[in-house]
């Protein structure tokens, strides 16, 4: 069996945001009802299925490819189709050790997580798609929208910790969705939080992120007005530098504009050295921009991501209650 599909959170530090004491959850038992069955080798049966097994809190590796192969000091085998678990020990378990097992915790964390992910994507029953590529990934450097990390954690933990502590996991659930429609997942899937792909207003006023500015630059494009008529990630480029300053006519510093054609993004130069006034001024597709005062350095480039489409998210619909008189 295989899938294109991933889960949207790790099984570590994700799942330890929620749960600090995670591990405390990882359904080991404690083995206790050893009987000799050879020299050295001790029998327990009915355990469960074991896929790790620790003595004294450590681990003792993989299990041993069949009974016979017990011939040193901590080594084991699980027979599944009995039910009994053998263990080569030099000295009586029952007496000298505290011996525990069960399955991977590992592997109970990944089945968790996809089984979250898996939830998430029935919930919103909306795209969600992977910030990859150059200048995709927030701030965070995360591969997935924050809400939908946390949203993944949150229901991954409420499935570990509920055989344990059912109140505590229905917390968790309810972080991720509840009934009054307040989770974070809720909130998505209503549009009230967009995702990173999502189209909202600020797409149809412009998003302005620095893609590569001087360290010594001190201004920067501080306002963007207008609404957007096309979909596109306009670049502002500073073609000759200085400083920009009150009281002071402008006569060098200037900026060109690149948007996007049938070849590619930013390739087609539709206004070129325009001097900077400080006012709003041309920017592309129906949109304007202001600088700050400050130094600007030659080749300093802007990002205005813009969409002339009506917004998917973030102006989610409300209702009010009307009545005749």
């Amino acid at each position: 069996m295989s899938t294109y599909e991933e889960s949207y959170s790790n099984t570590t530090t994700d799942l330890e945001y929620f749960v600090p004491d995670i591990q405390a959850f990882d359904r080991k038992i404690v083995i206790t009802n050893w009987q000799t069955y050879a020299s050295n080798i001790y029998l327990a049966g009915s355990t469960g299925t074991m896929d790790e097994v620790f003595r004294d809190n450590v681990n003792l590796g993989s299990a041993e490819s069949a009974l016979s192969d017990l011939t040193e000091d901590g080594e084991w085998f699980y027979d599944s189709t009995n039910d009994n678990l053998y263990l080569y020990s030099s000295s009586n378990p029952i007496t000298n050790h505290t011996i525990e097992g069960g399955r991977s915790f590992s592997t109970l964390k990944t089945l968790a997580v996809a089984r979250g992910a898996e939830f998430i994507r029935q919930y919103i029953n909306r795209p969600i798609h992977k910030r990859a590529g150059v200048g995709t990934q927030g701030i965070s450097g995360e591969s997935y929208d924050d809400g939908i990390i946390k949203s993944n954690s949150a229901l991954a933990c409420a499935d570990i910790v509920r055989p344990y502590d059912p109140d505590r996991a229905d917390y968790l659930q309810n972080l991720a969705y509840n009934a009054e429609n307040n989770g974070m997942l809720d909130k998505i899937k209503s549009g009230e939080v967009s995702l990173w792909h999502d189209k909202t207003m600020r797409h149809n006023q412009g998003i302005v992120r620095r893609k590569s500015v001087n360290s010594n630059t001190t201004a920067n494009i501080i306002d963007v007005r207008g609404q957007a008529t096309a979909d596109d990630l306009i670049l502002v480029k500073i073609t000759s530098g200085g400083t920009f300053s009150k009281g002071t006519a402008n006569t060098s510093i200037t900026y060109s504009v690149f948007t996007g054609d049938d070849t590619g993004l930013q390739v087609k130069e539709v206004l070129s050295n325009e001097i900077i006034d400080g006012d709003f001024q041309t920017c592309a597709h129906g949109l304007k921009i202001q600088f700050s005062t400050g130094v600007l350095t030659t080749n300093d480039e802007w990002e205005i991501e813009c969409s002339g489409t009506t917004p998917e998210a973030g102006s989610p619909v409300k209702s009010i209650t009307l009545e005749r008189a």
